[in-house]
């Protein structure tokens, strides 16, 4: 499990993260959302150890410098780029591997599961599309963590390779592992995660399950009908959003299918087209303001062990 409790950093007057809290249980994934800049990068920074604030991240209960063997606690991924440009992915790993004790042989497992036998002997300059994210999670795999931290890991991923990350990240929650995810894109994170945090200007604007999220965000629904101009009055009188399209179509937002086909049945208009649209996740989220509780740490029961010193 992972536990932030209260983080906040300043990055000198600017209030980067600010009184953050929330849990990643076992056997989950949460993604961390936002603009660019609203501190994703700096909430992993701090679980890592790599920058210092006020608050604290707890990976069953201990704080990342107080972990016995951290490589084999928590798999880090921050910078997938930050490689030596001499030493091949084989070199990579082994480097990594002889600095977490953990035995070779693990190597050749890693490579496999991240796709890249056949190109462990390319070095940086030659892998191909996506090899530096692949190998940078097989580094974060090597000392089998039960906790991961992955910043945009999806950069520079083609569909292939986003698909292949979203099911390792499956595979791992489902062996009981937790993972925190940050993303730019709500479309590369959702399909991983179980839950979201999204933030602005380093504070939680929402978070909770993905399907709560999403339902809150509401996808538009397109409606073409004998006459618009009814159903858009009738639409709104039920509660609903009506955005008028140039062709005479309707989005309706605030209502699903199913009910905006009710509505046009009770006031008799003919509908000749119904259908969801695609949402636009970032921009859906963004709109969503929800109490920060579903992801809230739970007190520790009275006589449970605390920070070790």
């Amino acid at each position: 499990m992972i536990e932030a409790l209260a983080l906040s950093k300043r990055h000198g007057s600017r209030l980067a993260v600010d009184d953050l809290s929330f849990t990643v249980p076992d056997g989950a994934v949460t993604g961390l959302l936002g603009p660019s800049g609203s501190g994703k990068s700096t909430v992993l920074r701090l679980a890592a150890g790599l920058d210092r604030g006020s608050g604290l991240v707890l990976f069953d209960g201990v704080p990342f410098a107080a972990l016995a063997r951290p490589p084999q606690s928590v798999g880090v991924v921050l910078d997938p780029r930050a490689l030596h440009p001499g030493r091949t992915a084989l070199a990579h790993l082994r480097v990594l591997a002889a600095g977490a004790g953990v035995p070779r042989r693990r190597i050749a497992e890693v490579l496999e599961a991240v796709g890249l036998v056949g190109a462990e002997r390319l070095r940086p300059g030659r892998f191909p599309r996506g090899a530096a994210q692949r190998l940078a999670v097989a580094g974060a795999l090597l000392g089998r963590p039960r906790a991961l931290l992955l910043d945009d890991p999806f950069a520079d991923l083609d569909e292939p390779g986003r698909d292949w990350l979203q099911h390792l990240l499956r595979e791992h929650a489902a062996a009981g592992g937790s993972a925190l995810l940050a993303a730019r894109r709500a479309a590369d994170a959702v399909p991983a995660a179980d839950a979201l945090v999204v933030l602005r200007r380093g504070r939680a604007c929402a978070s909770g399950a993905v399907a709560d999220l999403l339902a809150g965000a509401g996808a538009p629904v397109l409606v073409r009908a004998s006459d618009p101009g009814a159903l858009a009055g009738a639409v709104l009188r039920w509660g609903g959003s009506v955005d008028p399209l140039p062709d005479g179509a309707l989005l309706v937002g605030g209502l699903d299918a199913a009910a905006v086909g009710e509505v046009a049945r009770a006031e008799g208009v003919a509908v000749h087209e119904l259908s969801r649209r695609e949402v636009d996740l970032d921009a859906a989220l963004a709109r969503v303001e929800l109490p920060e509780t579903a992801l809230l740490p739970q007190p520790r029961p009275a006589g449970a062990p605390g920070v070790p010193a």
